[in-house]
């Protein structure tokens, strides 16, 4: 049944003639008389009988008219909503994110798209980078806001930024009154890290294991990285954070001047090769491109 047909049928139902129809679409008689004619083919039934000169409708069309107005309107919706959806102004799109982009990426980008695609819908799921590739792999999440490797087979990375993480420790803590420490001043104080399976716990690990020392003595040990900075400022425990959360912390904590303990790392998305993204996706993407950075840089 086509929409179209259905659209000039209810046009002729309405007037009561084909010419008079006619008139109110800005068609032909003979188009709209085609038009009924494909849909009581399609339908098998007469939607008319003629009345004297005029038209009134059959049972069939009778009954065809009361659903008619109904099926534009519902057709008319669902086109507008797959428009919309089309453009990148509504749909859902399921953003996991890493404890660092959630605090300090993520409100101000969602601020940004829904105001310029109200009608989004947004399911944030925020962990650690290495459980939301399981989710990516297992299709619960569309996109990871979070670190990239250096190299990737499985998915597909962009980089948005580097972010630096270094050894830090509460302002007076007795390692700044180390002149010049080296990494092995590292290893006289205990730390509060995360779990083993963070890829920043397991490069500080092979770090100090590299060069012959031992692993940090860890006391406090969490999977909430937003946790450690506020441990460490009560404490005399070391720890291994970005410098956007040193900055963040007010001057409380401070950076153990280490080059050999700093690492360097890539800051973007990722998402899966086979599937392609949804036009909010992408809209969501684009906002991250044109203004991660800045947002980032504004923690300084």
């Amino acid at each position: 049944m086509d929409l179209r047909d259905l659209k000039y049928f209810l046009a002729v139902a309405n007037a009561g003639n084909f010419r008079r129809a006619a008139e109110l679409v800005h068609r032909s008689q003979p188009t709209l008389t085609k038009a009924v004619d494909r849909l009581e083919a399609s339908l098998g039934a007469a939607l008319f009988e003629r009345d004297g000169r005029g038209q009134k409708l059959s049972a069939a069309g009778t009954a065809l008219r009361a659903r008619a107005a109904g099926l534009l309107q519902e057709a008319e919706l669902v086109r507008d909503e797959v428009g919309a959806i089309a453009r990148g102004v509504a749909g859902t799109v399921r953003l996991g994110s890493g404890p660092l982009g959630a605090e300090y990426l993520l409100p101000p980008i969602c601020r940004m798209l829904l105001r310029e695609a109200p009608n989004v819908v947004l399911q944030l799921s925020i962990r650690n980078n290495y459980e939301l590739r399981d989710d990516l792999r297992e299709g619960r999440v569309d996109v990871i806001l979070g670190f990239v490797p250096e190299q990737e087979d499985e998915f597909y990375c962009e980089t948005l930024l580097k972010d630096t993480v270094v050894v830090a420790a509460v302002r007076g803590h007795p390692i700044f009154r180390v002149r010049k420490p080296g990494l092995e001043a590292l290893t006289g104080y205990r730390w509060a890290l995360p779990n083993r399976a963070v890829p920043s716990r397991t490069w500080l690990d092979h770090t100090l294991e590299s060069r012959s020392l031992p692993r940090p003595v860890v006391q406090i040990e969490t999977n909430s990285i937003p946790l450690i900075p506020r441990v460490v400022a009560d404490t005399e425990l070391l720890t291994f954070v970005s410098r956007r959360t040193l900055r963040a912390s007010g001057g409380e904590l401070v950076e153990v001047p280490l080059p050999a303990a700093t690492l360097v790392r890539n800051f973007g998305i990722t998402f899966r090769k086979d599937q392609p993204l949804s036009p909010v996706a992408d809209r969501l993407i684009g906002l991250l491109h044109d203004f991660g950075k800045t947002l980032f840089d504004q923690l300084h």
